[in-house]
């Protein structure tokens, strides 16, 4: 029985989209006290993309926590984009072993209930597929219908890797190419008569294009770049989700106290074209992404080797700039080269 209710029409605003801005976050976290004042134990905190607590020598905990609207009207395709955004940023430290899953679910009453029970169907395949189990939850009733979840993972306190410590001379790459805000508009505005009218001049085959290329990177596991990464001294990495490239590479920079240069933008095929009708700040670096890449930062001299590690696992990258001495900025060029995905 085709159920009709839309997940994407039941909310305003879509994925990471939904999150506070980044200076706003930070001020709230400031007002509130919960920037500073930890133990010793407490190796990172609000400002790495997870917490790390050193439990004993040789073992860390690691605990991060994300949910957001849905991004897609498939259920079980949204629960696996949740799956991939969840466990992003315990690998984005270059720890593999995610010890458990805690799903989170809010739905309004009149949401069929096999839609929650597709989204959770989705979570818990995605997990298990990658060997991070779903082990229980929270679940309430909400005015817009929300999936995410926390994770828990496990690893050597030495050797994880933080979004500061990138160092002047290396190299940039990025694993996921950018544009799945523009992609999605186009996913949700095609359903609709007038969505369809603006899309008219877009020839429907790049429009599918990027759409699916969005959808697939979405779903597609950040694990085997922690993998590549374990391999190769990295010096910092980030996950590019909520905040767009340009927001992540700040925390990188101001984290690390350097100068971050992105003189390559590298986008999923069709995304320039539905930006110029949509307005999103893509080829600034702003766009909001959800489930994306991650950008790493290693030595010219280890930048080879990372790059074989990832071709090993089939991992999709793109290099996107370059670290200078400086104090904490970031730099998109506006003559940055565009290259299509």
């Amino acid at each position: 029985m085709k159920v009709n209710y839309r997940l994407t029409k039941a909310v305003p605003v879509h994925g990471c989209s939904c999150k506070l801005p980044q200076y706003q976050l930070g001020d709230l976290l400031d007002q509130a006290g919960l920037t500073g004042g930890f133990s010793e134990e407490v190796l990172a905190g609000p400002w790495e993309n997870s917490s790390v607590v050193k439990i004993a020598d040789g073992i860390a905990v690691l605990n991060t926590l994300d949910f957001f609207t849905p991004m897609v009207d498939e259920p079980e395709i949204q629960g696996r984009i949740t799956g991939s955004n969840v466990t992003s940023d315990i690998y984005t430290l270059g720890v593999t072993k995610i010890a458990a899953i805690l799903s989170i679910m809010a739905f309004p009453e009149n949401m069929p209930t096999e839609l929650a029970v597709g989204m959770l169907k989705g979570l818990g395949d995605f997990c298990r597929e990658i060997g991070a189990p779903v082990l229980g939850g929270h679940t309430i009733r909400n005015p817009w219908p929300i999936i995410g979840g926390a994770a828990t993972g496990i690893g050597d306190p030495e050797k994880i890797i933080y979004t500061k410590g990138s160092k002047p001379g290396d190299r940039l790459f990025l694993t996921k190419p950018l544009g799945i805000a523009p992609a999605m508009a186009a996913y949700r505005l095609r359903k609709e008569e007038e969505g369809k009218e603006l899309l008219s001049g877009v020839p429907e085959d790049l429009v599918d294009t990027a759409i699916n290329q969005a959808i697939a990177g979405m779903i597609t596991s950040n694990k085997p770049v922690a993998e590549a990464m374990q391999q190769v001294p990295v010096h910092a990495a980030t996950d590019i989700t909520g905040f767009g490239l340009k927001g992540h590479a700040e925390n990188m920079a101001m984290l690390g106290k350097v100068d971050i240069v992105i003189d390559n933008l590298w986008v999923i095929r069709g995304t320039p074209v539905l930006t110029d009708i949509f307005g999103y700040p893509l080829l600034s670096g702003e766009s909001k992404e959800t489930a994306g890449g991650m950008l790493i930062a290693v030595s010219k001299e280890d930048a080879d080797d990372l790059q074989s590690e990832l071709d090993k696992r089939k991992v999709r990258y793109c290099e996107v700039g370059y670290v200078k001495a400086g104090n904490g900025t970031v730099n998109v060029l506006k003559d940055a080269k565009v290259t299509e995905a």
